[in-house]
């Protein structure tokens, strides 16, 4: 288990070090970010001075040393709009996508796993249809489209929730149930196929065989079995929290990171940018170092 998690661990660092270099890249090559943030007629003067403060004079192969450097020593670099610091600005966004991401989570998780279990085990009947079917329009769906038509209903018509803005439950309520819905349904769809795997097995045909009560067979049998590959898909969905609700904060102006990042991109203010999605990327790395660990500790022939 030591060799495994320091391999697992290397591996992380690998992968951090990865997102950090194509970060840089796709930026730097995605145009000078002095012509986003200065004016068309702005004196050569004036772009030199900004050029030689923000460090963008230097050659490329020592920005990226630099920045790659300052990132591993905790300093992201300070945005070009405000000249605060860019984690500090990040920082400021992200309880307010934690908070929407772990509501949108623990829904799906409270829909998708009984209703992918209900599903399973009442395979090929009208209860399996209809919850797949109801998986399948959930996952589907947009996220914007489904978040306008909530707001249609529920603010527009009935007027009993707020379309936009932060502070209070019922402003989460909306952004919750938009973000979480693909979630459910792809949860529910992973959930039975992974329940069925288990069904198929030996032990639970000889479960039944011996009369277990199903309750007994569904907790002591299926679950621990079926919660192997969930973990893992589980893993990825925990790791989208952070940087999976940019569109469902842009339509309900939620102050979260994902509309901090539109706001950052349409402004190309660098540093905040980088920030964003390394904290975006490492969020999934750990997110799934931590499924990889569960997942050794429940299937020992992983380890």
């Amino acid at each position: 288990m030591p060799r495994t998690l320091l391999i697992r661990l290397l591996r992380t660092l690998a992968t951090v070090l990865i997102c950090i270099s194509l970060t840089f890249i796709v930026l730097r090559l995605s145009g000078d970010p002095l012509d986003a943030l200065l004016p068309e007629d702005a004196p050569q003067s004036i772009r030199d001075a900004y050029a030689t403060r923000l460090g963008l004079d230097r050659p490329i192969g020592e920005q990226y040393v630099r920045y790659v450097l300052s990132v591993f020593e905790g300093d992201f670099g300070r945005s070009m709009l405000d000249g605060r610091d860019a984690l500090g600005v990040v920082a400021e966004r992200l309880p307010a996508t934690l908070l929407l991401g772990g509501t949108a989570f623990a829904l799906a998780l409270l829909i998708g796993v009984p209703a992918g279990t209900v599903a399973a085990l009442r395979r090929d009947s009208t209860t399996d249809r209809g919850v797949m079917g109801a998986a399948v329009i959930g996952y589907a769906m947009p996220n914007f489209f489904l978040g306008l038509v909530l707001i249609i209903i529920f603010a527009l018509w009935l007027r009993v929730l707020p379309s936009s803005g932060h502070g209070t439950a019922a402003h989460l309520v909306l952004p919750a149930l938009t973000l979480g819905t693909a979630m459910a349904g792809k949860l529910a769809r992973f959930v039975r196929g992974a329940v069925l795997d288990v069904l198929g097995q030996l032990h639970i045909r000889v479960a039944r065989g011996k009369r277990l009560p199903p309750l007994r067979i569904l907790t002591a049998h299926i679950a621990p079995n079926a919660a192997v590959p969930v973990i893992t898909f589980l893993g990825f969905e925990l790791g989208l929290i952070v940087g999976g609700g940019v569109v469902v904060e842009s339509v309900f102006g939620w102050p979260g990171v994902g509309r901090l990042l539109v706001q950052s991109v349409a402004a190309r203010d660098l540093a905040v940018v980088q920030t964003i999605i390394l904290m975006i990327a490492l969020a999934m790395i750990t997110a799934n170092l931590l499924a990889d660990i569960v997942h050794a500790r429940l299937d020992p022939r992983v380890r």
